[in-house]
This record gives C-alpha cells, structure tokens and sequence, in this order.
C-alpha cells in the first residue's frame, strides 16, 4: 500500500533529474511531445524490418520503444504507462487499422512504460550507467524479447523461440545504442538541475550577510520598497527597528577582530530569535542592524525591541563580567511615508536613544507617559 501511495503521489527515490518543479502541467505537455513522437516514430514508413538468416521471420524496429521508456524514466511510471497506452492505441487507428486490435500488446506497451519508469525512479536513487541500461534492458528484454513473442505466437502461431532468438540478436546492439543516447540526454536534464541549483544558490548568497546570515542591505531595501508600497496599499501597519551596538570599536580594540565578529553573529542569532518568519532582520553594515516588522503596531514593535535588547544584554561570549549593549531607534509608517523616509524617523529615533545614554529603545512618535513607565524607559 505504501508503494502505491508513494506512486500516486510521486515520491520518486531518483531525483536528479528533477531540474524544475514537476507539476500538472509541465508533465502533459511533456506527455503530449512523447506521444506525437512515439506515433511519428511508429509509422511504417520509419520501421526498418530485421531478416536474419537463417531464420524466416522478420522483426520491425522503430524508435518506438525507447520513446515510451525515455518518458516513464523522465516523468516517472505513471506518466511512462499512460504514454505507452496512447501511443498504441493512437498509432493502431492511423497506422495499423487494417489489423485486428489486441488489448494485450496494449498492455504490454503500458508495462514497458511502467517499468522503465519505476526502476529508474524507485529503485535507483541517483542517476548513473547502470540505472540507465538497467531501466532499458530490463523492460525493452522482458516486453519484447518474452512476451510479444509469446503474444504473437499465440494469436498468429509465430513461431516463439525463433522470434525470440532474432528479438534477443536485435537487443544486444540496440540496448548499448539507446543507453547511450538516453545516458546523455538525461545526462543534459541533471546538468540543467545543478545549473539551476547553483543558480538559486548564487541569488540566495546575493541576498545574505555572509558574517551574520541575516539579509544584507541590498535585499533589505528592495524587501522594504515592497512591503512599504504593499502596507500602504492595504492599510496595514508596519514598524521599523533600526539597532546599532553600543561601543563596538571598544570591543574590536579589546577583544580583537575576531571576536567582535563573533559577537555580531551572536547578535544575528538573536534577531533570528525574536522575530517572525514573516519579519526581515539584515545586517546594514558594521554594527548597525534593522528589523522590518509587517503588521505591527509602534507599541508591538517597542515591546519587540526591548525583548531583543535584553537578550544582547545575555550574549556571554566576551566576557561574564562585561554588558554588552543595543541602542535601537523605533518608527512606524504613516500615510505620508516612503521608504526613505521610514529609514530616517527609525534612524533619528536611533540617534535620540544614543544621545540619551545607549542602551535603551527610542522613537520619536511615541509620547505616552504610562507607556513607557511600562516599558522601563529611564
């Protein structure tokens, strides 16, 4: 039962070749492209037929075949069935009409599909030699060279074991063949992924702080322009936190380099920590920090910065006896405010807590008494 869950829901073992996301959509069109070849390829006119001497019977050779298997190893043995059944059913009623129809060798066009397909994605979990001549040999040896001849035998007494034998003698030159072919071009699908992989690496570094791993200004600012505009737009609330730690040269002069680096990833950790995901804290440069805060009141925001001056207050990796400090200025949006004008009320709110002694959490719209007795305000 699992086996079939994890058919349904295409949980593939093999997933290098999976260089975009795999939806409804890709996959038909996918399917659409397999299944006209695989009836282009199935016309008589394109079928090379095989004498053998000294054996009587002909066999006709297409590039049918490989289509259906190349389809169940890219898309998987559901799709890889379902192109098989096409392709037959289609290609009887255009090609092959003037023949009576046999539900069997439809089947067993469906099977190689199948096969190929699932021992490429099931069995094997990387993309290598082996799971390709594998994926080939054991359905393209089993369909054709075993049960067609049985099938053939049985509805036109074609001999079995001669068939056989020239079926078998065809295999062993066009099973190397189609490995190759199929080795290289899913050789191509698995460079596209890790071309893509590293591509989405590459844009996800642009966007870091290599030191802190917060986002960096960049990122940030283009972040802030969206949800400015965005908050704006649906009248939501947003907050700005903007940090700077209190005495940093003082920490580089006395503990080194090194450990003034620490410490900002330390502080990074706390950002992380007391924020949401739907928040964005990055890294401005040197010691400065901001923290972008989407639906949040200037009373929350407040509150939120208390909560991560304190827990700098916490970081240990300096010195047991030694507080390390965060001034952090406040500012929310109103209508009137853009981006940069944003950044400017938080920065001077920034301004006003280092003026009035460091350490402490400013913003220059909040006035209320009451409010900032609860929030400790000296």
């Amino acid at each position: 039962m699992n086996k079939v869950i994890e058919l349904l829901q295409d949980k593939r073992r093999n997933t290098d070749l999976l260089y975009r996301d795999f939806n409804f959509t890709f996959c038909f069109r996918l399917f659409v492209l397999m299944v006209l070849a695989g009836v282009f390829f199935d016309n008589p006119a394109n079928s090379i037929n095989f004498f053998v001497y000294p054996l009587e019977e002909a066999v006709r050779l297409n590039l049918r075949p490989p289509t259906i298997m190349l389809g169940g190893m890219i898309l998987g043995p559901l799709w890889g069935a379902t192109i098989g059944g096409f392709i037959d059913l289609i290609s009887f009623f255009i090609w092959h009409s003037d023949m009576n129809y046999i539900i069997g060798f439809t089947l067993l066009t469906m099977l190689r599909g199948f096969l190929a397909g699932y021992i490429f994605n099931y069995v094997f979990n990387k993309f290598k030699i082996k799971s390709v001549i594998t994926s080939i040999a054991v359905p393209h040896l089993l369909i054709s060279a075993v049960f067609i001849p049985g099938l053939l035998n049985y509805y036109y007494n074609v001999p079995f074991v001669n068939n056989m034998r020239i079926r078998l003698i065809i295999q062993f030159v066009t099973i190397p063949l189609f490995t190759l072919v199929f080795y290289y071009i899913l050789k191509g699908m698995k460079k596209s992924k890790e071309l893509k992989n590293l591509h989405t690496r590459l844009k996800e570094l642009l966007k870091v702080d290599e030191l802190t791993g917060l986002s960096n200004r960049r990122h940030f600012m283009d972040y802030l322009n969206k949800m400015v505009s965005l908050s704006k737009r649906r009248s939501q609330s947003l907050s700005l936190l903007m940090a700077d730690v209190d005495n940093f040269k003082n920490i580089n002069d006395t503990y080194g380099h090194h450990m003034g680096d620490e410490f900002l990833k330390a502080v990074g950790e706390v950002l992380k920590e007391n924020t949401r995901e739907e928040d964005l804290s990055a890294r401005m440069g040197g010691d400065e920090f901001v923290i972008l805060l989407p639906q949040t009141s200037l009373k929350e925001a407040l509150n939120i910065a208390e909560r991560i001056k304190e827990s700098v207050e916490g970081i240990s990796i300096l010195s047991k006896d030694n507080i390390n400090t965060l001034s952090i200025g406040a500012a929310v949006l109103n209508n009137d405010d853009n981006s940069e004008s944003l950044l400017k009320k938080a920065d001077d709110s920034l301004y006003k807590a280092k003026e009035k002694g460091r350490n402490r959490v400013e913003s220059l719209q909040f006035k209320d008494a009451e409010q900032r007795q609860e929030l400790k305000f000296s």
